[in-house]
């Protein structure tokens, strides 16, 4: 009777979530009430599904059977350890699919995103052009699913795809990593070239998830591919996505070795906003005095540099991005520092300075309209 009261409970709990998220939505950002609903359903079922006490997962099955992964189980664990003293075999012990940062907990997960669901919608206002660029993403992304689908699984089920591995304490610091070798099948000795992957997503809806194609096709190819994950507006501003990316590649330096990573052979790739974020810290990376440097990596330690389909000169596409959805006032927000944000105006700034430094090599990747 007690697991049915819990049960009961939790799922009433989730449909006052979801009640509670489209009246909030309705009169905050003036959105109809039943778009906050659909808006909020999917909190409500997480909410009823996250039983802390896993009464819903005992009453599903009376074996017990997802004991030994269940993800908060394996995160607490391993929030009490030190991350950076952590043999692979331990970290591949504990890899999960369970995207909670363990400083943050799954109640703390979900309180950020809701609450910075809410904070982005009234920024963003969901004028037209938003509902349609999502319409258009739904449509090619239900297109894409047969040939999404089975490297997706891979991704979630493959012990040479270790995930959500935390490089800082923040909500989204985290990591994968994918390996070109089983962990039971490493070779001794053997050292890999590293690729750092920073996905792009208009400085928003950027995820690490979203590079598990590309990651998935370096370790086919021998090479070791690190996608980094860094806080998104309305939570952070390019300041605090750069600090962020600048943490993971100082993750990179301390722990890839462990891996394989060859270290005298790592790729900085970014993509779309992160072409622009990994651009801008390699170049803040050579101006900065090494007393304010933010870690202990040096620029050297990034021997290539490749950016794929990035804004390098937000000045001039501040009109382009406000035709896209991107509102003046939401750049403003999200560029804390603009004339030194922009690595075009921050390159011709800083050109003596940069010039005197051995630079990475730095090829870009881009359409004939960009």
């Amino acid at each position: 009777m007690a697991v049915r009261r819990t049960t009961s409970s939790r799922i009433l709990g989730g449909a006052l979530t979801t009640l509670l998220f489209g009246i909030g939505v309705r009169f905050l950002c003036g959105l109809r009430f039943m778009a906050g609903v659909g808006l909020g359903l999917p909190l409500g079922l997480w909410y009823t599904l996250s039983d802390p006490e896993n009464s819903i997962m005992r009453e599903i099955s009376r074996d017990n059977i997802l004991r030994a992964i269940s993800g908060d189980q394996i995160m607490r664990v391993l929030s009490k350890e030190n991350f950076r003293n952590l043999s692979p075999r331990q970290l591949f012990q504990f890899n999960t699919a369970n995207p909670v940062h363990p400083s943050i907990g799954t109640t703390g997960t979900l309180y950020l995103l809701y609450s910075y669901t809410i904070e982005l919608i009234w920024w963003l206002r969901a004028p037209g052009i938003w509902c349609w660029q999502l319409l258009r993403l739904i449509v090619f992304t239900l297109l894409m699913l047969p040939g999404f689908i089975p490297v997706f699984i891979h991704y979630l089920t493959s012990s040479s795809v270790q995930k959500n591995i935390p490089y800082g304490k923040r909500f989204r610091q985290q990591l994968d990593v994918y390996l070109p070798y089983k962990p039971s099948n490493r070779e001794e000795g053997k050292k890999y070239p590293v690729v750092i992957f920073i996905t792009g997503g208009a400085w928003i809806i950027g995820y690490k998830v979203w590079g598990f194609i590309m990651g998935q096709l370096l370790q086919k190819n021998g090479i070791i591919c690190v996608s980094s994950d860094y806080r998104n507006f309305p939570q952070a501003s390019v300041g605090n996505m750069l600090d962020d990316i600048e943490d993971s590649i100082e993750w990179v330096k301390r722990n890839i070795i462990r891996y394989g990573g060859d270290l005298d052979q790592v790729t900085l790739v970014g993509q779309s906003a992160g072409a622009h974020l990994s651009a801008l810290a390699l170049l803040k990376r050579m101006t900065t005095s090494e007393d304010n440097l933010r870690g202990n990596w040096d620029f050297t330690l990034i021997k290539h540099w490749i950016g794929i389909s990035g804004p390098y000169d937000i000045e001039r596409l501040i009109p382009a991005l406000s035709s896209r959805g991107l509102h003046k006032r939401v750049l403003r927000a999200l560029f804390d520092d603009l004339e030194n944000q922009s690595p075009l105006q921050y390159l011709k700034r800083y050109k003596e300075k940069i010039d005197s430094k051995k630079k990475p090599s730095f090829p870009k990747m881009h359409q004939s309209s960009e």
